[in-house]
C-alpha cells in the first residue's frame, strides 16, 4: 500500500535556492526561457536600491528584470510554468529547458520573489511567488496580482505589441551580493559565451542594460579558419590556429549517440609584450580571448547552448598552465544528455565513462600538439629576449667613443704600447683557436688545423653565433673557468666583451629577469666597461709587466665571478622581482 509523503515546500524551494547558482547563472538559465520563447530582443535591466550609490557598491540591487518579446504565456501557461518540474509535454526535444525548475530555483537564488508578467497577444496577467510566504506556510502557492503602474511602464517602452514577458526578480538578499558593476562586467562576456550561436547565427539581440552584447566564439574558428592548421614546432603564438577542425565522434555505437569537437590554439600572450609595444597588447590579448587560469579547457554547447565553461572533463585536460592557449568545443544535442549529466543549473556537467574514454582518446594527440606549441613558443620569446636587448646594447655602442687617457694618466710611448698590444693580439688569437677546438670536439669533428680558421668559424667562437648585429657585446657558453665575462680584442671588432651566458649571475639576469630588456641592457653594457678597463690597464699601465697586470685581473675576475655566483644562490628567493613566468 502506497503510502503519501508530505512535502514541505518552504524548505523544497529554500534548497533549489542553494543549488549553486551565481547572479550570472541564475540570468541565464531565465534567459533560457526566453529564446524557448522565440524571443527576438532579451534585456536585462538592473535596479538599484540606492539610486545614489556608484555601481561598483555591493548589497545595492534591488531587483532584476528580464524581459523578452517571444511568445508570451496566457494565464494557464503562467500557471504551469511557475509549477515545480513543469510538465515534460511543454517542452520540444531540442529544448534548452530540462528539468522544469529553472526559473524557480534562479530567482530564488537570488532573491525572495519571483513575478511573472507575461502576455500571448490576448493581455497581461501578473503572478507572484514569494519564498517567505512559502517558508511560512509550507505551501507552494502564487498570488495573482493586478497590473501597477511600474509593470504598465515597462510594457510600454519594451513591449508595444501586446506580447512577451517580463521576469522580476525582487527583495534581493543582501549577502555579499555582487555590484552591479561586476554582474553587467561578467554577463557582457559570459553571455556573449553562452549564446553565441543565438546572436550570431539566428540574430538574437540581448541587452545587459542599454549595452548589446556580442556573440564570442571562445575557440576563434573563423581566425583559425584563416590561419589554418598549428605546427607546433614553429607556432610563435601569435595566431590562432586549428588543431582539430570539425568532426563528429560516436560516443555510443549502439545508440549512435554522437557529439561533434573541434579545437583551437589561441595566441601566446607574452610573445605580444615583445612584438607589440609591450604589456598593453599583452593584457589586451589576454583580454580577448579570455586566456586565464579558468578559460582554457573544453565549451560544451547543448542545442545550441553553453552549457559548461572551459571543461576540463573529469581531467582529460590537466591543470597546467601550459594548457592557457587550448580551445576546444563540444556540440551535443539533448539525445547525448545521458552521456554527460547535465545538472539542473545546465552549468557544469559529468561524463559518464563511455564518453570521458572516448574523448580522452580522440584528443590525446591535440593535447600534446597544444602543450608543445606553447612550449616552442615560450622558446621563441626567451630567444627573443636573450637577443634583442644584446643587439640594442651593441647598438648603442656605434656611436661611443671611449676615453683614451684617464686625467693624471700618462700615455705610453709608442714603442711600448705596440708592445702591449702585440701580447694582446697574441693571446686572443690563442684563445681562438682554444675556443674552436673545443667547438669542434662538442660537434663531434675532427680538431684539424686551427691555423687556418674560416671567418664564419672564427665569427661564431667569437660571439658565440653569426651575427652581423653584435659589434662588441657578446653572449657565451665558452668563457674557461666559468669566470662571469672576459676581454676579448681584435683589430675588426676592437676591445670586446665575451659574458658567460651560463654563469649563475648571468642566468638570473637573462632569464630570471627575462622581460626586463632595461636591465639587460644595462647589464651589458657595464661587462663591456669592466672589460675595457681590462684593457686600458694593459694598454696604459707601465709599472708592472704584461704577465702581472694579466694574473691580477684574472684573479679579480675569478673572485668577483664567484662571489656573484654564491650571492644569487644564497639570495635567489630574495631578488628583485622575477619577470620571466607571467604566462
Amino acid at each position: 500500500m502506497a503510502i503519501e509523503l508530505q512535502i514541505d515546500a518552504g524548505r523544497l524551494i529554500f534548497g533549489l535556492s542553494r543549488i549553486g547558482y551565481t547572479t550570472s547563472s541564475a540570468i541565464c538559465d531565465i534567459i533560457d526561457n526566453s529564446i524557448r520563447a522565440n524571443a527576438s530582443f532579451v534585456r536585462l535591466l538592473i535596479v538599484k536600491e540606492r539610486q545614489d550609490f556608484s555601481d561598483a557598491k555591493k548589497n545595492n540591487v534591488k531587483e532584476y528584470l528580464i524581459v523578452d518579446d517571444g511568445n508570451g504565456m496566457n494565464r494557464e501557461l503562467i500557471i504551469e510554468a511557475l509549477k515545480l518540474g513543469s510538465s515534460d509535454e511543454n517542452y520540444e526535444y531540442e529544448s534548452l529547458s530540462k528539468f522544469g525548475l529553472g526559473l524557480k530555483s534562479a530567482a530564488f537564488s537570488q532573491g525572495n520573489t519571483l513575478d511573472v508578467i507575461s502576455s500571448d497577444g490576448t493581455g497581461f496577467y501578473k503572478f507572484r511567488v514569494s519564498l517567505p510566504t512559502i517558508i511560512e506556510t509550507k505551501s507552494y502557492t502564487a498570488e495573482e496580482l493586478d497590473i501597477d503602474k511600474d509593470d504598465n511602464k515597462i510594457i510600454s517602452e519594451y513591449l508595444q505589441n501586446g506580447k512577451g514577458t517580463i521576469i522580476r526578480i525582487g527583495d534581493i538578499r543582501k549577502n555579499n551580493h555582487p555590484s552591479v558593476k561586476n554582474t553587467i562586467d561578467e554577463l557582457n562576456t559570459k553571455v556573449g559565451v553562452i549564446y553565441y550561436y543565438f546572436i550570431n547565427e539566428k540574430g538574437l539581440n540581448i541587452f545587459i542594460a542599454d549595452k548589446k552584447v556580442i556573440g564570442i566564439d571562445p575557440i576563434f574558428a573563423q581566425e583559425a579558419n584563416e590561419n589554418g592548421n598549428l605546427d607546433e614546432n614553429i607556432w610563435d603564438g601569435t595566431e590562432v590556429k586549428w588543431i582539430e577542425k570539425r568532426k563528429e565522434i560516436t560516443l555510443d555505437n549502439e545508440l549512435e549517440i554522437t557529439a561533434f569537437i573541434e579545437i583551437t590554439q589561441l595566441p601566446y600572450p607574452p610573445i605580444f609584450r615583445i612584438k607589440h609595444l609591450g604589456e598593453a597588447k599583452d593584457v589586451e590579448i589576454r583580454k580577448k580571448y579570455l586566456i586565464e587560469s579558468g578559460n582554457y579547457g573544453f565549451y560544451v554547447y547543448r542545442n545550441n547552448r553553453l552549457i559548461s565553461w572551459a571543461s576540463h572533463l573529469n581531467g582529460i585536460i590537466p591543470y597546467d598552465q601550459d594548457f592557457y592557449a587550448f580551445r576546444g568545443r563540444i556540440t551535443i544535442d539533448s539525445s547525448a544528455d545521458d552521456f554527460f549529466n547535465i545538472d539542473v543549473k545546465k552549468s557544469s556537467l559529468t561524463l559518464s565513462e563511455e564518453a570521458w574514454k572516448v574523448i580522452s582518446d580522440v584528443t590525446r594527440e591535440a593535447r600534446n600538439k597544444s602543450k608543445n606549441a606553447w612550449q616552442n613558443a615560450g622558446r621563441i620569446r626567451s630567444a627573443i629576449l636573450n637577443k634583442d636587448p644584446n643587439e640594442i646594447a651593441n647598438k648603442l655602442l656605434n656611436e661611443y667613443e671611449q676615453i683614451e687617457i684617464l686625467p693624471g694618466d700618462t700615455l705610453p710611448t709608442e714603442d711600448a704600447a705596440i708592445d702591449r698590444l702585440s701580447l694582446i693580439t697574441q693571446d686572443m688569437t690563442e684563445k681562438v683557436k682554444t675556443i674552436v677546438r673545443m667547438m669542434r670536439e662538442d660537434k663531434g669533428e675532427e680538431k684539424g688545423d686551427v691555423e687556418n680558421i674560416s671567418t664564419d668559424e672564427k665569427e661564431e667562437a667569437v660571439k658565440g653565433e653569426i651575427n652581423p648585429h653584435l659589434s662588441k657585446i657578446f653572449r657565451v657558453s665558452s668563457v674557461p673557468d666559468n669566470l662571469l665575462w672576459e676581454p676579448y680584442y681584435d683589430t675588426d671588432l676592437g676591445n670586446c666583451v665575451r659574458i658567460n651566458k651560463l654563469h649563475r649571475f648571468a642566468i638570473y639576469i637573462y632569464e630570471n629577469n627575462g622581460s626586463n630588456q632595461d636591465l639587460q641592457i644595462t647589464f651589458d653594457l657595464l661587462m663591456l666597461q669592466l672589460a675595457d678597463s681590462e684593457f686600458y690597464a694593459y694598454k696604459n699601465i707601465m709599472d708592472f709587466d704584461y704577465e702581472q697586470i694579466k694574473n691580477i685581473l684574472w684573479d679579480f675576475r675569478r673572485i668577483t665571478s664567484e662571489f656573484l655566483a654564491h650571492m644569487v644562490r644564497k639570495l635567489e628567493n630574495e631578488l628583485p622581482p622575477n619577470y620571466s613566468n607571467d604566462k
